[in-house]
């Protein structure tokens, strides 16, 4: 996966990524093996970069890798669980195309 900034190109494989956060003044990249890095693109734009791949944005805050999505709540609450254990709150309207692409990608 190709990353773009504002002023640099990163290389990334999407299996090394757990999820994207938006924050004040860009976006944060949390990766599976603990680490994070904060970039100066917009959240925006880098849910137009994810099209097309195993990233879906979950919330207004949160895109995550469909593939390190472990739990998802089947109460009131909207929730995810990474496969990290951190829980992420979901879009009530985003939570039936979660289970959707979760399941496409679990037959792959």
């Amino acid at each position: 996966m190709k990353i773009m900034s504002d002023n640099q190109i990163m290389f990334f494989k999407n299996k090394q990524i757990l999820r994207f956060a938006s924050v004040t003044g860009g976006t944060t990249i949390y990766f599976l093996d603990g680490s994070h890095i904060k970039i100066d693109e917009s959240f925006e734009s880098i849910e137009l970069q994810l099209k097309d791949s195993d990233f879906i944005r979950i919330h207004d805050k949160h895109i995550v890798n469909v593939n390190h999505i472990s739990k998802i709540s089947n109460g009131t609450d909207d929730f995810i669980e990474l496969s990290n254990s951190e829980v992420l709150p979901i879009s009530r309207k985003q939570k039936q195309i979660i289970i959707e692409l979760i399941s496409t990608n679990l037959e792959k």
